[in-house]
């Protein structure tokens, strides 16, 4: 067999929220790591997506650090990587579960010959999640948390390195203030990921220009590209599918899902006809839904640019030798222009996925 999935930790209580630091005790090169968290809702009311339960995802080797994403960073790369978005149990009913999943992709695309993480290129390298179930679903009162492994069996690779994926940077978003950010010039970018999630707002009313230069416009990458267009112009992927079961009150309640541009829903009661059933425009990864008090009904949520995220291609993805190489370049600034009207408390974060070769401080 030359390829198996491998578990790292199998599941355990995680109803404490802190910090579960784990060893990869695994000795072949990795492809793919699997995260999972389950919480089990207590109440209908929503109180985040699942997503949240998980708030950081890191691997270390001592004060290396390999891979640092919050929970909804890394499932917004995933759909960037995949085209479509990792497992999520969208479940707001009561003694049920709302489950996450997330990938932390270490090649082009799963089972990647040429980019895997090699434990054995490392002294101890370790996974570190940070977990709160009450942080998302529906007031869960339990967690479980599960770590698994996509790793190569009996067929012996030799990668030439592995993908990086870090937040860079995060900053609060002002009103048509531009943030001045300095990015690294260490590795080769395969893309950059702006986030930004605030409910009721759409992408582009956070983070609305956006400018990449390099050694003060001697050359410039994106001059000062509006957001809206580029929400267009960067549609590449299949629109993110979700289906959202919840239990219906009387009255408007807020709901979570995935997609935060061009968000259509529809949906359909699973108890009976329900004439009451419908919800508004869906902004900032939410809608506000109404039915018959009690009645459980499905939503389909059809759209694109999960959790606030846009992706800042660079070059053909699945081609190494197009990404964008900055060596020699003296100095890389993104500049992020906030919207006209930014929520209070808005935070912008600039995620970046680099090549990273063995024999480069691995």
């Amino acid at each position: 067999m030359n390829h198996r999935l491998a578990t790292i930790l199998d599941a355990e209580a995680a109803n404490t929220a802190g910090t579960k630091t784990i060893d990869i005790n695994i000795a072949s090169p990795i492809s793919r790591i699997i995260v999972q968290f389950k919480g089990m809702n207590t109440a209908v009311e929503p109180t985040a997506h699942p997503a949240k339960m998980i708030q950081k995802i890191e691997i270390v080797d001592g004060s290396d650090v390999i891979f640092s994403l919050t929970g909804m960073e890394a499932q917004a790369l995933n759909y960037f990587n995949n085209g479509e978005m990792p497992y999520n149990g969208m479940m707001y009913v009561n003694d049920t579960y709302a489950i996450a999943t997330y990938h932390i992709d270490f090649g082009r695309f799963l089972w990647d010959d040429l980019l895997a993480f090699d434990p054995r290129k490392f002294v101890n390298p370790q996974i570190k999640i940070t977990h709160n179930k009450a942080l998302g679903g529906c007031a869960p009162d339990a967690g479980i948390l599960s770590v698994f492994a996509h790793c190569y069996d009996e067929k012996a690779i030799t990668p030439q390195g592995f993908l990086m994926s870090k937040e860079q940077y995060s900053f609060d978003l002002a009103t048509n203030s531009i943030e001045h950010i300095d990015l690294a010039t260490d590795f080769v970018y395969r893309c950059l990921m702006i986030k930004s999630l605030v409910t009721l707002k759409q992408p582009w009313e956070l983070y609305n220009k956006i400018k990449l230069t390099e050694d003060n416009d001697k050359r410039v990458i994106f001059n000062n590209l509006s957001t809206s267009d580029l929400l267009k112009f960067f549609r590449s992927h299949p629109p993110v599918v979700e289906n959202i079961v919840h239990a219906m009150v009387a009255t408007p309640e807020t709901v979570y899902c995935s997609p935060t541009y061009d968000c259509r829903l529809s949906a359909l009661g699973l108890n009976a006809l329900d004439a009451a059933l419908y919800c508004d425009e869906s902004y900032g990864g939410t809608f506000s839904a109404i039915a018959t008090n009690a009645q459980l009904a499905q939503w389909h949520a059809v759209g694109y640019n999960p959790h606030g995220s846009l992706q800042l291609p660079f070059g053909k993805q699945d081609e190494i030798d197009d990404w964008y190489k900055v060596a020699g370049i003296g100095n890389l600034k993104l500049n992020i222009t906030g919207g006209a009207a930014v929520a209070a408390n808005s935070v912008c974060e600039i995620v970046s996925q680099q090549l990273r070769p063995y024999g480069a401080g691995a």
